[in-house]
């Protein structure tokens, strides 16, 4: 199986993130602070890339059961201690799709971009598909 470029989703997703024009920002919930990120870094694989990915491919799994096989390694030096090496399903339209409807449901949510409710977004996902997969397992 072939990976996706990485560096063309990247790429995509930093002129996506620019061109909506809100500020993208990072809360630190212990003091309720704001930090700005850039699109570039909020777009990079090694930065915040692999949570929009990972909430992409929550909506994705939700709608096809199937995932982007992301290639997600944990690199202490990264600002999430994460970065995303390869997506090895689907194809560049269809992660690219799935990172819009992500980013533009949260660019609905507040003034700005915020990462922090990319995390929320994962987790309603996952509680959907746990609703759904006894019904459908029980319907085979």
């Amino acid at each position: 199986m072939s990976a996706i470029d990485l560096a063309a989703i990247s790429a995509a997703q930093t002129r996506l993130l620019a061109e909506i024009g809100k500020p993208i920002e990072l809360l630190d919930r212990g003091t309720g602070k704001r930090v700005v990120v850039s699109p570039a870094d909020a777009a990079h694989p090694e930065a915040y890339l692999p949570v929009f990915l990972i909430s992409a491919e929550a909506l994705w799994l939700e709608l096809t059961g199937t995932g982007f096989a992301l290639d997600v390694s944990r690199t202490p030096d990264s600002a999430l201690g994460y970065a995303v090496s390869k997506v090895r399903a689907g194809s560049f339209t269809v992660v690219m799709l799935c990172l819009i409807d992500v980013t533009m449901r949260l660019a609905e949510m507040d003034d700005a971009l915020v990462l922090n409710h990319l995390i929320d977004f994962w987790g309603e996902a996952h509680g959907r598909i746990a609703d759904v997969a006894p019904t459908l397992q029980g319907a085979t």
